[in-house]
């Protein structure tokens, strides 16, 4: 087996192509970057990011990278340097590969997560994705969703999902279109166009209300050219609380008064399509948070699955990962333990006590 990377001659690090300052009209910008894998702790998307390439591509061995090749580094180590490259990380692909996700995301490394759908006329926006994110989302992590075709052979529709980013009065360049989509003003889509606000706020926003409590309007509107919409839910802390059913398949409008006693979030999902699959989720926007007092945002269960999840991440680096050289393990090590400790850290001061897996057994001799 050999390492193979595709297009790397394409990476400069600086060029954006289309764009009006290289004398084209500026409609369509594109701009390379990379998908750096490993085959176990995952893929991760860098994107927009300036000067030298993110290197290694890939690590830990097959399928990713070579026989025997050691598991050099975590993706949180690749998405801190694309971050300070200026660069945009997204978690591709929700829900797989799984392993170090939720680190990285617990570390605040990740600006995204990925919706894929490689070809929308036989796979709707994948519900075990969005349910991975609204885990997080359950967690105060205010993650935007954003869209991917993941384009590896001709049977994929590059383009099929795609991601719409409100970039309000400023101009339409690569710089400004990443920051949009870190503060989480977008919606993924296969079809059907959506725009919602919660009291004004749009996805990405915050909203404050008293230690009471109250209620909420949420306001949407939402059009399609050609895949007919069956339903409009309004998504409450990952729970569907009303469903607005449309008279005319390629437009709605509406507004829903939600009842919030504890902080949560509020998005707002689409489903449509066509024959037997018109209840495929064909939309969703990001998320406005809403907090109630001095309450965070939190939920225990999900919590201890992203505990778990992480100690996973740790169980695979100790055991049947290939093994690097001490300094490098150390390392890898030293990432993921920071990232269970911070949220073990965050369930105990929500006063949750609980078993679990330590870190550490002390009978057994640890190289760091």
């Amino acid at each position: 087996m050999v390492k193979m990377f595709s297009n790397v001659g394409d990476f400069d690090g600086r060029t954006t192509h289309g764009c009006a300052e290289s004398g084209n009209d500026g409609e369509f910008l594109v701009r390379v970057g990379s998908e750096n894998r490993m085959q176990v702790l995952g893929h991760i998307s860098l994107l927009g990011y300036s000067g030298q390439l993110i290197h290694p591509l890939c690590s830990g061995g097959p399928s990713e990278s070579a026989i025997g090749d050691a598991l050099e580094v975590t993706m949180a180590d690749w998405a801190q340097r694309c971050v300070e490259q200026n660069g945009l990380v997204v978690m591709p692909h929700a829900p797989n590969p799984q392993c170090e996700r939720a680190a990285d995301i617990v570390l605040g490394v990740v600006h995204a997560m990925e919706m894929m759908t490689s070809n929308p006329y036989n796979a709707q926006i994948t519900p075990y994705g969005l349910a991975d994110w609204y885990r997080f989302l359950n967690l105060g992590y205010h993650l935007p969703v954003v869209g991917g075709s993941d384009k590896m052979s001709a049977s994929s529709l590059l383009g099929g999902v795609r991601t719409y980013t409100q970039l309000d009065d400023r101009p339409f360049n690569y710089e400004n279109w990443m920051d949009a989509a870190k503060a989480g003003h977008t919606f993924v889509t296969v079809g059907p166009l959506v725009d919602m606000n919660v009291e004004g706020r749009s996805p990405g926003s915050q909203l404050q209300l008293p230690e009471s409590g109250g209620t909420v309007s949420v306001s949407w509107n939402t059009e399609s050219v050609r895949v007919p919409i069956t339903a409009v839910e309004i998504v409450v802390g990952g729970q569907t609380t009303d469903v607005h059913t449309p008279d005319n398949p390629l437009a709605a409008t509406g507004t829903s008064e939600v009842k919030i006693n504890e902080s949560t979030w509020i998005a707002v999902r689409v489903r449509g399509g066509y024959d037997d699959r018109r209840d495929d989720i064909t939309t969703h926007s990001s998320a406005v948070q809403v907090f109630v007092g001095k309450q965070p945002v939190y939920s225990t269960k999900d919590a201890m699955d992203v505990l778990k999840q992480i100690e996973g991440a740790i169980a695979f680096v100790d055991t049947i990962a290939p093994r690097p050289e001490a300094d490098a393990y150390r390392k890898l090590r030293i990432t993921l333990e920071s990232a269970w400790r911070k949220l073990h850290q965050r369930m105990h001061q929500q006063g949750v006590y609980h078993e679990h897996v330590p870190l550490h057994d002390h009978a057994e001799h640890h190289e760091h």
